[in-house]
């Protein structure tokens, strides 16, 4: 009979596996976030200089952190949807990459508690509980 500690290791192990091949099967992906401006272009006898008017566009822009700066490169409205879908996709790999990360910390720490249990000579039934030493025998 398996204990509790493989049960639970081969739980998070297939977990992690299973996210791994989530990740694998993502489709392009690209960081950064989509943002919509309708910019207004200065000239006094322009439409967009009318109060209310909103202005040109709407023109849209791909942002992301590069070192210390931002990033910002126009997006074609042809290639609008695929780039709004790669953005998806790097969102949900940045959420499965934290969950890989953390199912291998847990995976880490139930090893080091064993690893520990182990060294002790405690079992996974006996760890954690005081053990009543026998009294001294008097010669």
């Amino acid at each position: 009979m398996k204990t509790l500690y493989f049960q639970e290791l081969e739980r998070l192990q297939s977990e992690r596996s299973r996210i791994w091949h989530e990740i694998e099967q993502l489709p392009d992906m690209r960081p950064g976030s989509l943002t919509m401006a309708r910019p207004k272009c200065g000239k006094s006898n322009c439409h967009c200089a009318k109060e209310g008017d909103p202005g040109h566009g709407p023109v849209y822009f791909l942002i992301r952190r590069v070192g210390h700066k931002n990033i910002t490169r126009s997006v074609p409205l042809a290639v609008l949807d695929t780039v709004r879908q790669q953005v998806e996709t790097h969102h949900k790999y940045e959420d499965l990459s934290r969950q890989y990360v953390e199912i291998s910390g847990q995976i880490s720490d139930l090893k080091m508690k064993q690893v520990r249990e182990s060294a002790s000579g405690e079992t996974p039934q006996t760890a954690g509980k005081k053990t009543r030493k026998s009294p001294r025998s008097r010669s």
